[in-house]
């Protein structure tokens, strides 16, 4: 009786230590994971590579990331920004009266993935006229990231959407943080006399939009204009002008500061 007191004691005893030993690896586990993923978020988060910005009578991207869409906007109007078919007022994106008339041109989005450089980039020579913060709620973009890179993993997926008619990523289920999530708009008279709108889109995840410029800055082609710390998207409304003409399209991956979206 002893015997078998002293069996089942010894079995009890080695259960609750092989229970507390994988308890003890899995933490140990928990924690390697967690040092990997601070570690890669951390360093995700403060890429700030040297761009090359380019001379001449050109526009430049305002963030690294995959264009999404680049609408022709006639009478401050966007046509089928989110909903396929639906135009948009311009005003609705911007989330701020224009300091005067729009006048027409391109708004390119631009999205941010979580992998990439996070440093925003000033698309062209000129002044800040304003600086507007949208508080509306901080939408997840999650699904609509999803789609962009289920997307991209399959070579010519975007032409073929295209051909058929279709939105080039078909993120409209879950694009509703394009007119509805908080953001900031910064207005830039550029060299040409003409603004462009520096659209900052907030995700659900995002820490915190900063920027480095101010009402009445002079600033540079290229020059860094702030910090998104999470993935995110930033579009950009140009004004047009006489011989603009606007260099990239759907699908493209450009650079901030670096890559040409427009020339006039």
């Amino acid at each position: 009786m002893i015997r078998v007191q002293r069996q089942k004691r010894a079995g009890l005893t080695g259960y609750l230590l092989l229970v507390t030993g994988l308890l003890v690896l899995g933490a140990v586990l928990m924690l390697l994971r967690l040092t990997v993923v601070t570690d890669y978020f951390y360093h995700a988060l403060v890429k700030d590579p040297d761009r090359d910005v380019p001379a001449g009578r050109v526009v430049v991207a305002p963030a690294d990331g995959t264009v999404l869409y680049v609408r022709k906007v006639k009478d401050g109007v966007i046509p089928e920004v989110v909903k396929h078919g639906v135009p948009v007022p311009l005003l609705d994106h911007l989330k701020q009266a224009p300091i005067q008339s729009l006048n027409d041109g391109y708004l390119i989005g631009i999205y941010m993935n979580t992998q990439g450089v996070h440093i925003n980039r000033m698309p062209n020579n000129g002044v800040v006229k304003r600086q507007m913060i949208f508080n509306g709620p901080h939408m997840n973009m999650t699904g609509a990231e999803k789609n962009i890179i289920l997307t991209q993993m399959i070579p010519g997926l975007v032409s073929v959407r295209k051909w058929l008619g279709l939105s080039p990523f078909g993120i409209e289920d879950a694009a509703d943080y394009v007119l509805k999530s908080a953001r900031e708009t910064l207005t830039v008279e550029d060299e040409r006399g003409a603004r462009i709108y520096i659209v900052r889109i907030a995700d659900y995840y995002v820490g915190k939009i900063l920027t480095w410029v101010g009402v009445g800055d002079r600033v540079a082609r290229g020059q860094k204009i702030g910090l998104i710390s999470w993935g995110s998207q930033t579009d950009v409304f140009i004004e047009g002008t006489p011989g603009m003409v606007v260099t990239v399209k759907v699908g493209d991956y450009v650079y901030g500061g670096e890559t040409v979206v427009a020339t006039y």
